[in-house]
């Protein structure tokens, strides 16, 4: 994993965002779970030590893609993508 993949995956992690591949049919998508650290990858999580529940959004990509190893290839654009749509709606105006 190159240096930028690596900060852009970290930060997905320390923001709660699970990126993973999901298989659709014969082919995979990308799929997006907001929350989905602390919710275990589940819509819902009630964790009994803590007395607290934890939901979790998933969105699915659009693109079907012919192979994980292809899918695979395309996660470090969506960790940047993830961490600069973040950026932008944390400063109120465009990003570069």
């Amino acid at each position: 994993m190159n240096p930028r993949t690596s900060f852009y995956f970290k930060w997905c992690i320390e923001n709660d965002y699970q990126v993973y591949i999901k298989p659709d049919s014969y082919l995979y998508r990308i799929a997006i779970r907001k929350g989905g650290i602390t919710s275990n990858g589940k819509d819902f999580h009630y964790d009994r030590e803590n007395d607290f529940e934890y939901t979790s959004s998933e969105r699915i990509g659009s693109v079907r893609y012919k192979s994980v190893d292809i899918a695979s290839a395309k996660l470090h654009d969506v960790y940047k993508y993830l961490y600069d749509e973040e950026a932008k709606r944390l400063s109120g105006k465009p990003f570069k």
